[in-house]
């Protein structure tokens, strides 16, 4: 059964390309591996180091959003209120008092 090697092992295995003194080429004869493969290997390896380097950003993640409950008052006069939430109690209680 043939093992296809993983993004490790060619991670690993330009890491060891890049401190040795030989060129791909010759890397590649030493260890019995693909020349275009490692090329290839390197390449996605340096995108993707610069792609999470370069924008200095991070990925965070975000919990579901759920819209506030909202509150709606009934006054005996057949008024209702609704909307309230408790960024606006403070001009709830205002209209309340007015229309009660």
């Amino acid at each position: 059964m043939l093992v296809k090697p993983t993004q490790g092992f060619w991670a690993q295995h330009v890491e060891r390309w890049k401190t040795s003194s030989l060129s791909q080429a010759q890397y590649c004869k030493k260890h019995q591996l693909n020349a275009h493969s490692l090329s290839y290997h390197k390449r996605k390896l340096e995108t993707q180091h610069a792609l999470v380097k370069g924008t200095g950003f991070i990925q965070v993640p975000v919990p579901p959003w759920e819209p506030p409950a909202t509150l709606t008052l009934h006054f005996a006069s057949g008024l209702s209120l609704s909307g309230i939430e408790p960024n606006n109690i403070d001009v709830v209680k205002q209209l309340a008092a007015v229309l009660s």
